[in-house]
Formats: C-alpha cells, structure tokens, sequence
C-alpha cells in the first residue's frame, strides 16, 4: 500500500469512529478536525506536497467550524444559558 492508501484509511476509520463515538454535530466536527491534524502532523513527512495542499482546505474549513462553536460555547457560558 503507498502512502495515498494509508492517509485515506487513516482519515475514514477516524471519521467513523468519530461518527459512532460523538453524540453531538459539535464533538464530531472537532474529533475530525482532529483527526486531520494529526495525519498532516504525522504523515506530512512521508506525504507529497499535492496531498498536503489537498488537505489544507479541508482543515482550514473545520478551523471555522470549530471557532464558530467555540463562540458559541463561550456565549452560552456568558449568557448563563
């Protein structure tokens, strides 16, 4: 298996298990946000520039997500909702 097969196998048993372990949209997104960051942190030595470039808006994406829920967690707490 090249190093193609072994990223994307990576990212969906991460996928899956995040889906299966999460209970809420939020906690999903996150895990997979994640889960991205560890397959370019872990396997960006051994990955081509393409792969890592194909990845980045995927991450760069859950990034606002993941600040878009951490606004909204932080108003929560603030509100006293």
């Amino acid at each position: 298996m090249d190093v193609d097969d072994y990223v994307v196998l990576f990212i969906s048993l991460w996928v899956l298990v995040s889906a299966l372990a999460a209970g809420s949209v939020d906690v999903f997104l996150t895990l997979t946000l994640i889960g991205l960051l560890i397959t370019l942190e872990v396997g960006g030595l051994f990955m081509s520039r393409e792969q890592k470039e194909s990845l980045k808006p995927m991450v760069e994406l859950l990034l606002l997500i993941f600040a878009v829920i951490v606004v909204k967690k932080v108003y929560e707490v603030l509100s006293g909702a």
